[in-house]
């Protein structure tokens, strides 16, 4: 049960530990982006997130890149929004030149840094940040030790040691002397402001992410359960959505504009969204795309063209057969959740049909046939058929999950 979550917290103590954080200055495929340590949504652009990274802060679009921005010339271990004000942020990370960059601030969405503190007894690396929905001058920030700052980032001391293996802290919205943390023991709370703690949630299984909004809306992710809510004051969770298989949420936003709207990144990496306050989720990359018009669409087009090589429903060509070849080498590889379609990001996905394939002749080109918009709706279909776990490893990512 443990060995995911083992994983996730041996990852992130090597980036606390200070890997070398390498600069990036062109765009980047979201599944080539590595592991995520913070999200934010764009002040800017609703529809763009905030990616704090060992290569520094990126904003990220739905047509699959992320593009670098500030003056941060530093990996990135934390990043924090204010609940109040979205053009107020705070993160927490390292230089491999500089070392440890204390507490940033940001007062544009993200575009410009200032330094406002080391921390107490710093400079630190939070790995772990979080700004009070009730108070937006009270700041978390945990590296071995729980510390808070009551000025809005400038001056901090130190609380407590903090719950062991701790993956997210979060602030309560009622009550400022109340504190959640998801750690590999479970979901805690602290009615003393991180100073002792008890159990949050009956379940204790390791905990990757916990999220408080303004109006006292929580959620919470516990591994083997899923994506569990509750209303504060109360614990009384109730399970929103459980078929997660061996991948978890680290890390959560929330749209202002449309609390139904869910953006949260994967122990992947991977970006993911919710249209439905977290029943469903699809993948980040294209997700902009998806209507109910061109999801028929792209099924429509699948069964008329594909479905003949493909199979119905995409199950390939020679179902249960994994090793199986025709005369050429090759049969038409399954298109739904086993596998293969999903170790390939949309944009490849898409140009494999407009172009074929230099590997497998018998994908031949269907550019004459198909418009982009045709493709990209396929593509749509396809990945309908995928779980929470293949889009969650789409693209680059497959490889380590296949370890």
């Amino acid at each position: 049960m443990n060995k995911l979550a083992e994983k996730i917290w041996l990852g992130l103590l090597v980036l606390v530990l200070g890997l070398p954080f390498v600069a990036r200055a062109e765009p980047v495929p979201l599944d080539r982006l590595g592991r995520v340590n913070g999200i934010a949504i764009d002040p800017s652009n609703p529809e763009r997130l905030l990616l704090a990274t060992r290569q520094g802060l990126f904003v990220g679009a739905s047509d699959g890149f992320a593009t670098p921005i500030s003056n941060l010339n530093a990996g990135l271990t934390a990043l924090a929004s204010d609940p109040q004000n979205p053009q107020k942020l705070f993160a927490s990370g390292a230089s491999e030149t500089a070392g440890n960059l204390g507490v940033m601030a940001s007062e544009d969405g993200g575009l410009t840094w200032r330094k406002i503190s080391d921390g107490d007894g710093g400079p630190v690396a939070f790995q772990a940040m979080a700004v009070s929905p009730a108070n937006p001058n009270l700041l978390y920030g945990v590296n071995k030790d729980l510390q808070v700052s009551l000025d809005g980032g400038v001056s901090w001391r130190r609380v407590a040691v903090a719950p062991k293996r701790l993956f997210a802290v979060a602030a309560s919205s009622k009550d400022e002397n109340t504190l959640f943390a998801a750690t590999m023991k479970g979901l805690r709370v602290s009615r003393d402001g991180g100073r002792k703690w008890q159990a949050g949630f009956l379940i204790q299984r390791p905990a990757t992410m916990v999220h408080t909004t303004p109006t006292g809306r929580q959620l919470a992710f516990v591994y083997g359960t899923g994506l569990i809510e509750t209303q504060e004051p109360d614990l009384a969770w109730k399970t929103v959505a459980g078929d997660f298989q061996d991948r978890v949420i680290i890390g959560l936003a929330i749209a202002p504009d449309d609390p139904q709207r869910l953006y949260g990144f994967a122990d992947t990496g991977a970006i993911m969204t919710s249209g439905d306050a977290g029943k469903t989720w699809r993948g980040f990359e294209g997700s902009q795309q998806v209507s109910a018009e061109r999801l028929g669409k792209g099924k429509q087009l699948y069964v008329d063209n594909c479905q003949a090589c493909h199979g119905v429903g995409g199950i390939g060509e020679r179902p249960g057969e994994p090793n199986a070849k025709d005369e050429f080498g090759f049969v038409a590889p399954a298109m739904n959740d086993d596998a293969h379609a999903w170790h390939h990001p949309d944009r490849q996905l898409v140009e494999t049909i407009l172009n074929g394939s230099e590997r497998n002749k018998r994908m031949i080109a269907w550019k004459e046939t198909f418009s982009r918009a045709d493709a990209e709706n396929i593509v749509i279909y396809i990945k309908s058929l995928w779980s929470f776990r293949s889009l969650a490893c789409q693209g680059a990512r497959h490889m380590a999950c296949m370890r």
